[in-house]
């Protein structure tokens, strides 16, 4: 079983490597974590991932992975949602 790092330290590594989002990190009562990503200016949650492992925890090396898995999936969801003045156009004809 891995020990993850405290949980500090883990909101600290990923917000560093998801500037300009911020991100919170909730530890869940089965010792796994949720993490939320959202930004400031639009005021609004991206993302919340659940059941993020201790092992993805357990050092910078794979929290820096945990990041780009979180990016990726954050800019994957993103670009599937069309933006207001998209939909619009769309609704608008």
């Amino acid at each position: 079983m891995a020990t993850r790092l405290p949980l500090l330290t883990i909101e600290n590594i990923l917000r560093g490597y998801l500037h300009p989002f911020r991100c919170d990190c909730h530890a869940q009562e089965d010792s796994h974590l949720t993490v939320r990503l959202y930004e400031d200016i639009a005021g609004g949650e991206e993302l919340t991932v659940f059941g993020i492992t201790d092992e993805q925890c357990r050092d910078a090396a794979n929290l820096v992975r945990l990041a780009q898995e979180l990016r990726f999936e954050l800019y994957a969801t993103r670009s599937g949602m069309p933006v207001a003045a998209d939909a619009a156009k769309v609704v608008g004809g």
